[in-house]
């Protein structure tokens, strides 16, 4: 438990808080109407930044989330995930409806509350090749909207440079974390991968900018009993590169139960699926595939080096230590697999 948070929020004790601040009225709960003396709270779920609880009383659900790190410390200050809310489409996903950044309120944690998209999460395996079309389809909705620069949600803008991008997210993990940003390993990837950027770059000229997740990995989201995928866990959510989201499933570098593999028959019918349905929906924003498909390949050269430091540092001090380090290897070798056929 840090500093600024009393409570420990992933123990039995948080969700008798919770309880107990809802029946007291000491928090109200904004959303569908729920009876205070029906209502039950059970664990949701747990990731590195919140631990979730479902809040229901047989009738209408909500979910709270209580920050387990400080404001301070968080990777996503919590108001940029609130103000995303009126970005996201109707029936997409959850939707966040209040927050308190404080400590100091009823539940002893800062947290967030939004509706909640009922489902369960599948196994990166378990994904099959009609889920995948329809997570297409879905994304093609949430990037419906043209947006002229990236950046935060009700932040500055500007155009997005892929390397500078790199440079940034690199020099911060090296500056932060040299104990595993600078080991041989990380480094001479990292100078491998960055060429690859570099020579994709082009093909960010001039493009137009959606509201992304920016976190959708498998474990974000949730898929219904009729095979509806729906989004969860907006912390990353931002105006960004629609390849960006694309490349975030999975692909041919994977690891953990974040990333999808797909073979490259699998990956194209993937984008194609979604290059069909945003012209439906978005048909000024149409480009050619092979554009979209050169960008989506960099941002996932990008993102797997980056979650690869992540997963390295976090195989030092998390309890699912083991699982963090086997995603590490993985997630390597799919990158020296996919420079190496590129060279």
């Amino acid at each position: 438990m840090s500093l600024g948070v009393t409570v420990d929020p992933t123990a039995p004790e948080a969700g008798a808080r919770i309880l107990d601040a809802i029946r007291t009225g000491g928090v109200s709960l904004p959303g569908p109407g729920l009876s205070p003396s029906l209502v039950r709270v059970s664990p949701l779920g747990l990731g590195e930044s919140y631990a979730a609880w479902l809040v229901t009383d047989g009738a209408a659900s909500v979910v709270i989330r209580l920050a387990r790190r400080r404001p301070e410390d968080m990777a996503c200050p919590m108001i940029d995930e609130f103000r995303a809310g009126p970005l996201i489409p109707d029936g997409i996903g959850s939707r966040p409806l209040a927050m308190d950044d404080s400590a100091d309120n009823p539940l002893g944690a800062p947290y967030l509350v939004s509706t909640f998209a009922p489902g369960v999460v599948r196994e990166p395996s378990a994904w099959d090749p009609p889920l995948l079309r329809a997570h297409a389809r879905r994304l093609a909705v949430l990037h419906q909207r043209r947006l002229a620069l990236a950046g935060p949600v009700g932040g500055t803008g500007s155009r997005l440079d892929i390397v500078d991008e790199f440079d940034g997210a690199y020099s911060w993990w090296r500056s932060a974390h040299p104990e595993v940003a600078e080991t041989p390993e990380a480094a001479a990837l990292a100078r491998l991968i960055r060429p690859r950027l570099a020579a994709a770059a082009p093909a960010f000229d001039g493009i137009d900018y959606a509201f992304i997740h920016g976190d959708l990995v498998a474990t974000n989201v949730v898929v219904d009993p009729s095979g509806t995928p729906r989004y969860i866990d907006w912390e990353w959510a931002r105006i960004g590169d629609v390849a960006n989201d694309l490349a975030l499933i999975g692909g041919r570098i994977t690891g953990g139960p974040w990333y999808v593999p797909m073979d490259a028959d699998t990956l194209d019918e993937f984008l194609r699926e979604y290059h069909s349905a945003r012209a439906d929906h978005a048909p000024e924003s149409t480009e050619p595939i092979e554009r979209l498909r050169t960008r989506r390949d960099a941002w996932e050269l990008m993102e797997r080096f980056l979650s690869s430091l992540h997963f390295e540092f976090q195989s030092h001090r998390s309890p699912t230590a083991a699982m963090y380090a086997q995603a590490t290897r993985d997630i390597r070798d799919g990158l020296r697999a996919v420079l190496d056929d590129v060279r």
